[in-house]
Parts: C-alpha cells; sequence; structure tokens
C-alpha cells in the first residue's frame, strides 16, 4: 500500500479517517506558498518548496495557487490574463445592454401610458368646453326671462 506522508502535519494518507474540508487544501496551498514569497522566495521556488512538503507536483501546488489567487479580492497578487479581462468586459458590456433595453421598454410603455392618458384628458376637456358653452346659453336665455 501506497503511504503519502504529509511533511507539514506529519501524517500518513493510512493515518487520515477523515477527509479535509473541500477546498481547505487549496486555500492551505495557496497560504504556505505566499508565506514563502512573503519571506523572499520567488513564485517559482515558493511552489517547487511546498510541493516537496507536501509530496505533491511542482505544477499541480502552482495551479492551485493561480486558481486560489485569481479568486482573491485584487486577484491575491497575481495578474488576470487578457482573455480573462475581455470575458469580464463583454459580460458586463452584454449586462448594460440588456439593462439599457429594458430602461428603453419601460421608458417606452411609460410614454404609451402618458399618451393615452393626455388623449382621455383632452376628450374630457372638450367635453366639458361643449357643456360650459351650453350653460352659457342657458344664463342667456334666463336673463331674458
Amino acid at each position: 500500500m501506497n503511504n503519502l506522508t504529509d511533511k507539514t502535519t506529519g501524517t500518513t494518507s493510512a493515518d487520515s479517517t477523515q477527509k479535509p474540508p473541500r477546498g481547505s487544501i487549496g486555500v492551505e496551498t495557496y497560504a504556505a506558498v505566499r508565506k514563502m514569497i512573503d519571506a523572499g522566495m520567488n513564485k517559482g521556488e515558493a511552489c517547487a518548496h511546498v510541493a516537496a512538503e507536501t509530496g505533491r507536483s511542482a505544477a499541480t501546488v502552482t495551479t492551485t495557487y493561480y486558481r486560489i489567487a485569481k479568486g482573491k479580492p485584487g486577484g491575491g497578487g497575481v495578474r488576470k490574463s487578457a482573455r480573462t479581462a475581455q470575458k469580464q468586459v463583454k459580460r458586463a458590456t452584454k449586462a448594460t445592454g440588456a439593462q439599457t433595453e429594458r430602461l428603453a421598454q419601460d421608458a417606452r410603455a411609460a410614454i404609451e401610458a402618458l399618451h393615452k392618458h393626455v388623449t382621455t384628458l383632452e376628450a374630457q376637456l372638450k367635453d366639458l368646453s361643449e357643456k360650459s358653452q351650453e350653460l352659457d346659453k342657458l344664463k342667456k336665455l334666463i336673463g331674458k326671462l
């Protein structure tokens, strides 16, 4: 049976009866690499050192480090690729376009409702004006009596 020893905790895979919580290894890997970078190592050396300590490949540690870093606010000290930036701009533009279209539809609906209301008010005004003229005629007739 192949027992891998995790040099950071001193446990072997056979000793572990429980798996660590999902996503915790990535966070721990990022923290370990970040600690070594802060101590003066470059990223490649730090990833290789963490890989040697944990028994994982340097590529796995590097991939894990960048995946966690990119999810942190500000990118965790890692620049996002131009492709990622382009995708974010496209998403924002698409969302803005959809929002603009919704606003335009709302504005059209409001204009149509206002037009309908003004038409109703004009009809009422015409009706009241006619009634007012009739009332004036009646007043004149009553005044002649």
